[in-house]
């Protein structure tokens, strides 16, 4: 299960706009997180797509879900892929703007609307959430396990940058995760 599939062979198409091409993990392209809150305050979940298991652990109040949490993994998995610089690879950040206007469009959601109020808690939700990743046949037994973030740093209760740092909130990902 450890396969490194950063290519260094990755060419975009320069034609195209912006983020018109988009990469996501195997793992999220067979199973994901879910869709609606889980019910009755469950804080695991198991997905399943043959013999391929991934459980989700929440280390928060709940477990990530919704589209916030699913849209931010496609973003990061791209700005990784495509050697954005937003993403530092020597130390696994991912920079998120300075503010949550900029950390919108930069994973381009309209501005506006109580998006604070929805994504900044699926962030850090999904900051705090274990991946435990089995893919077991009748031979074989294969399995890893990762927390998505070793840590962050998300303030966006300001409206204006900070003045001392280009990026101040971001997300170091766990090395698994990448």
């Amino acid at each position: 299960m450890d396969d490194d599939t950063r290519s260094k062979d990755l060419t975009l198409p320069e034609d195209e706009p912006w983020m018109s091409h988009g990469f996501i993990s195997k793992i999220a392209a067979q199973v994901s997180l879910p869709y609606r809150r889980p019910k009755d305050g469950v804080k695991e979940i198991e997905r399943r797509n043959g013999s391929l298991v991934v459980r989700y652990v929440s280390g928060a109040d709940c477990l990530p879900y919704g589209k916030y949490p699913r849209l931010f993994e496609l973003w990061a998995c791209t700005m990784i892929k495509t050697n954005d610089p937003c993403f530092d690879p020597e130390t696994n950040t991912l920079h998120l703007g300075t503010t949550f206007r900029e950390f919108l469009r930069l994973i381009g959601v309209q501005v506006g609307g109580r998006q604070l109020k929805s994504i900044k808690p699926q962030l850090e939700r999904l900051c705090k959430c274990v991946y435990i990743i089995s893919n077991n046949t009748e031979n074989t037994s294969q399995g890893v396990n990762f927390t998505v973030a070793e840590k962050y740093q998300i303030d966006w209760l300001r409206n204006e940058p900070q003045s001392h740092g280009l990026f101040e909130n971001w997300v170091q990902l766990s090395q698994r995760y990448v």
